[in-house]
């Protein structure tokens, strides 16, 4: 760590890592650079110094180890008291930012360094949301699924109330990849959080029917199909969304399905997905023809199109009044 130097700190005695010790199962080998540094630093930690040579000594901790929680905590307290003394909290805080955002290039799957930019947003006396999307944008680029970036974001618009882009941002990934669950997942919870009229709904639906005819056999936007109607419409399905489907099933449901069908005489179909949200319509909507429409569509799940969970569809089949 370039600047980085131990011999400010010649007039901490370490509180040394004790090592060694008899019980222990698996000694850890820790290299003679981390033991000195972490030495220090928890003496540091324990008297409470607050300086910035303390705040240099948690930058070379973290590049050493950047999960240590401890260090973080110590860091967050280090940087709020000396933030408070510079006379400049929001210029202090923004330096700290962009410290930040170094770490967060070379850690990507470290969620210790999301929590810490929450810590960071809540005291920061000017934050703002266009700072941080630029960062996000770089790791979502670099990993598109990375679980840890989008539980941020979502914090992100939920701590600044701004969900003016974030449409328009799944949109582009799905755009990208129409099977990332991730962009899926993250359309729908905008969804939820921005009230949308039932026009906007209806507009959403076809949205997705769109990206279903793409690729039909894609699980992710099936099930966000079946949420949109689920969470917004109370499970109304209408015919035309119901025929949707169908169409992907080459009418299997007009047959005769019965458990000891033959497997071979069933017909191959464009997407099990397609098939399974037909059985789960069916299934909600109570009369004899749609239930025993659930019953085949169930069984032919079970018999050929998604064998390895029969257990579930036949269990689903067992609720059928």
């Amino acid at each position: 760590m370039s600047g980085f130097d131990m011999n400010n700190y010649v007039d901490v005695e370490p509180l040394e890592i004790e090592t060694g010790l008899p019980d222990e199962v698996c000694p850890i080998m820790y290299t003679d650079e981390y033991k000195q540094v972490m030495s220090v630093a928890r003496r540091l930690m324990q008297e409470g110094e607050y300086s910035e040579r303390a705040l240099q000594l948690t930058s070379k901790a973290i590049a050493l180890a950047p999960a240590f929680y401890t260090v973080w905590n110590y860091r967050y307290s280090i940087v709020e008291h000396l933030a408070k003394e510079s006379g400049d909290v929001e210029g202090y805080m923004n330096k700290e930012m962009d410290w930040l955002d170094e770490v967060t290039l070379g850690n990507p799957k470290n969620y210790q360094i999301w929590s810490y930019r929450q810590a960071l947003l809540k005291i920061h006396p000017a934050p703002s949301v266009k700072r941080e999307l630029p960062i996000l944008q770089i790791m979502i680029d670099d990993d598109t699924k990375n679980y840890h970036v989008w539980s941020y974001r979502k914090w992100c618009i939920l701590f600044f109330q701004d969900f003016t882009n974030e449409l328009t941002y799944a949109d582009s990934l799905i755009q990208r990849d129409v099977y990332n669950n991730s962009a899926w997942t993250h359309r729908m919870f905008v969804m939820k959080h921005t009230n949308p009229s039932k026009h906007e709904v209806r507009e959403e639906i076809e949205y997705t029917k769109k990206k279903i005819e793409i690729v039909p056999q894609n699980v992710s936007s099936w099930e966000y199909l079946r949420g949109l109607y689920e969470v917004f419409l109370d499970c109304e399905y209408d015919e035309e969304t119901i025929k949707f489907a169908e169409k992907f099933t080459d009418d299997i449901l007009k047959l005769d399905i019965t458990v000891d069908k033959e497997v071979s005489a069933l017909p191959n179909i464009e997407s099990s997905y397609a098939l399974e949200f037909l059985a789960d319509v069916f299934a909600k909507i109570p009369s004899p023809e749609n239930t025993n429409n659930a019953k085949k569509a169930y069984t032919a799940l079970s018999l050929k199109y998604d064998p390895i969970r029969s257990a579930l569809w036949n269990h689903k089949m067992g609720q059928l009044a």
